[in-house]
Parts: structure tokens; C-alpha cells; sequence
């Protein structure tokens, strides 16, 4: 299901998009669905939006890196139909094969749409998975609003997939606590830097120390929430929490995980239809990039030792 976007394809991602590229760096794929929202809905225009502008950069970091090399296959948003929970089988797939090619960065939608994503992810693995979740909420509820697939659960569902695991997981930018979510934390003694605490201590300290932590395993995931950052830089989100993180913050953040072997990425919650001249969505576009810079770092990286 190809996004309709006004620019042409090859002009997509900063011009990297090639969507016939057999053995891309980094697949992308949408899930726009925003059914799960407890309060207000946009986040499934996320996806869409964000691919239209995404035309709009160029292929190089601010550090003066460019990434003219890496390739960029845009496969569109992923269908599911009218009953999204029941297409989870399907979209477990879809994401396992495009694991296999390459990394994958999923585009919500709600954070609900993370719950196959994940599960493909934990199926593949080998060995336990760490997570870095930034996100303003702990997403750790078992039920609320009488569902287990609220946008308010999908870490708990996470946490109950076999490669998952509550000590290899660290909560970033967390700010917004229900009840339930604080009292998994606490029984399973989670990780967790809270927003205060990074303005307290600064992102590069606590980015050291989750490198730290992580360094012998073999798969890190990241998954981010656009609400993760204070409105004053995102205010299009469905609960836009205020005393959040800077975008300085989560791109800081992103490029100091370089040590480590992340091997796929989300990022939902922008909802474009409660924005205010596309800031979220150009947020967004700005975290993505950094992602971007990760996985050509790591090219970079293999292309030297393949010299050696």
C-alpha cells in the first residue's frame, strides 16, 4: 500500500529512498492506525506525513557526515484491514521478512501498533533483546480502557515475548505514570531515567550508562515516542505531557547508542491533524535522520574492516 505522497519516490528519505533496492540498509515501513488512543486521534496520518516531507532534507548529518550511501527501501505502510489486532499474524511477518534483509524502522500510528512489530522481532532472536523505550509514559498498564492492546499497553505486551525481558529493559524520558506501570517497575526492579533526571544529570551521562549496560548483547531495539519530548518541541502528539525531553536530548541519545548492535527502530505518536506547522512531524524527520546515521556508521565501520 504505496503512500501518496506529492514528491516523486526517488526524492523520498533525502533523496536515499530506492524502492526496488533488493538488499537495502534500511527498510521503512507505516503502520497508520490510531484506533488504540485513549484521548485524541491523528497518529495514523503520522506515517504519511512524515514520508511527504521527508523530501525536504538532505542526505547529510550535522556532524557533516553524508550519507550518500546508504539505501533507503520505502515498502509504504503495511496493510491489516478492518480489525488490527486480529492482523498481527500477518504484520508479524511482514516485518520478519524485511528483518531478514535489512534494519527496519517502523512509523506509527499509535503506540499500539508497536505490539507485531516487537513480537516479530522476539521470534527472530536468538538471545535477549534490550530495549531502549523512550517514551513520556511507562505503556506498562495490563488493561486499560478494558483492552490489553490499548496505546496505553504495548510494553507490557512486549515484556510477556520470549526475547524481551524487564532487566533488559531501560524506560527513557518516562515523566507519566499509571498506577499499574509503577508497580511493574518496581517488582521487576526495571531501569528507568526519568525526564527530570536527565535534565539533572544530562543525556550524554545516561547515554554512557545505557551503553554500558548493553555492551554484550547482540540485539538492542529502540523504539521512541514523539510524546517522549516536551510540546514545546512536539506539540502534534495525543497527550502532549509538559516537562519533557529536548529534541537535543533524544539526538544526543541516538548517536552516542553507536556502540551498540541496534537492529531495528520505532517511532509513533505524531498525529500531524493536532500539529502545528508540521514542528512534530520535522521533529520527527530529525530523530529518523539520526537513526539513519546509525546504521551508516555501522556500514562505514564493516566497509573498513573488510579492507583491513
Amino acid at each position: 500500500m504505496a503512500r501518496k505522497l506529492k514528491s516523486k519516490p526517488e526524492k523520498w528519505w533525502a533523496g536515499l529512498n530506492q524502492p526496488k533496492a533488493e538488499a537495502p540498509d534500511i527498510t521503512i515501513v507505516g503502520l497508520p492506525y490510531d484506533g488504540a488512543v485513549c484521548y485524541r486521534k491523528g497518529a495514523a496520518k503520522g506515517p504519511d506525513v512524515i514520508g511527504r516531507i521527508s523530501s525536504e532534507i538532505p542526505a547529510v548529518l550535522e556532524t557533516g557526515e553524508v550519507l550518500k550511501e546508504l539505501v533507503i527501501r520505502d515498502d509504504g505502510n503495511l496493510p491489516f484491514g478492518k480489525n488490527f489486532v486480529a492482523a498481527f499474524p500477518k504484520l508479524e511477518r511482514a516485518i520478519d521478512q524485511r528483518a531478514a534483509r535489512s534494519f527496519v524502522l517502523t512509523l506509527g500510528g499509535d503506540h499500539s501498533v508497536v505490539i507485531p512489530v516487537h513480537r516479530a522481532f522476539s521470534k527472530r532472536a536468538t538471545e535477549k533483546i534490550g530495549l531502549i523505550f523512550v517514551d513520556a509514559h511507562t505503556d506498562l498498564s495490563d488493561r486499560f480502557d478494558g483492552s490489553s492492546y490499548s496505546h496505553a499497553c504495548p510494553l507490557r505486551r512486549t515484556m510477556e515475548t520470549e526475547r524481551f525481558d524487564p532487566k533488559q529493559t531501560i524506560l527513557v524520558g518516562t515523566r507519566c505514570f499509571e498506577r499499574a506501570g509503577l508497580e511493574f517497575i518496581q517488582q521487576n526492579e526495571m531501569k528507568m531515567f526519568p525526564a527530570y533526571e536527565v535534565a539533572d544529570r544530562g543525556m550524554q551521562r545516561i547515554a554512557d550508562e545505557i551503553v554500558k549496560q548493553f555492551a554484550d548483547l547482540q540485539n538492542v531495539y529502540l523504539s521512541i515516542d514523539i510524546d517522549a519530548l516536551d510540546p514545546a518541541f512536539a506539540p502534534g502528539t495525543g497527550i502532549p505531557d509538559a516537562g519533557g525531553l529536548a529534541t537535543r536530548d533524544v539526538i544526543t541519545l541516538i548517536r552516542r547508542l553507536h556502540p551498540l548492535p541496534i537492529v531495528g527502530a520505532d517511532l509513533v505518536e505524531v498525529a500531524p491533524p493536532l500539529d502545528v506547522s508540521d514542528i512534530t512531524s520535522f521533529a520527527a524527520l530529525r530523530i529518523i535522520t539520526e537513526i539513519f546515521g546509525l546504521v551508516h556508521r555501522r556500514k562505514e565501520q564493516r566497509k573498513r574492516f573488510t579492507v583491513l
